[in-house]
């Protein structure tokens, strides 16, 4: 691992493991957040009451905690940093509902939405990463490449024993 990798994840995971413990031990907190998408289940007719919204966001929260832990220690950091990014989406929409303010609380909304969408970002560049290994399709590529080259190196090889043999 890289030294800039090395300090890098651990930087990127920290606002996700603060705020999913914060989460997971607060959920009250973000109860009044979460309301922005409580309409949601209530076009479908079901009715969320405070309890479930609070089991919800200490999910939401556990899973933040244990998927930037294991993006900030490596291990199984991709799966962990696109489960990261996947779930940040709706949060920093609640986060920042600009489509209910106006004028200064929007222009607030937009910048906080703005950095949330930054850090969504920069967490698909940690799903993406490979560690300097190249991706699969290139791997497949190259040892289907291999391969041709093989055969005919092989087949040349025949062709050369073959007029050895021959009598000339």
């Amino acid at each position: 691992m890289s030294i800039l990798r090395l300090i890098a994840r651990p930087l990127l995971a920290s606002p996700y493991v603060i705020s999913g413990a914060d989460a997971l031990l607060r959920p009250s907190n973000h109860r009044e957040r979460a309301a922005v998408f409580a309409s949601l289940p209530e076009k479908l007719g079901i009715t969320l009451d405070d309890q479930c919204t609070d089991m919800a966001t200490r999910a939401l929260g556990l899973a933040h905690v244990a998927c930037g832990t294991a993006l900030a220690l490596g291990k199984a950091q991709r799966l962990a940093a696109c489960t990261l990014a996947v779930t940040q989406v709706p949060i920093a929409l609640a986060n920042n509902p600009f489509w209910q303010h106006h004028a200064e609380e929007r222009k607030e909304d937009f910048s906080s939405l703005t950095a949330a969408a930054g850090l969504i970002g920069g967490t698909l560049f940690a799903a993406m990463d490979r560690n300097g290994k190249p991706s699969l399709s290139w791997r497949r590529a190259a040892a289907r490449a291999h391969r041709a080259e093989l055969r005919a190196v092989r087949s040349e090889a025949r062709e050369r024993i073959a007029a050895a043999k021959r009598p000339s």
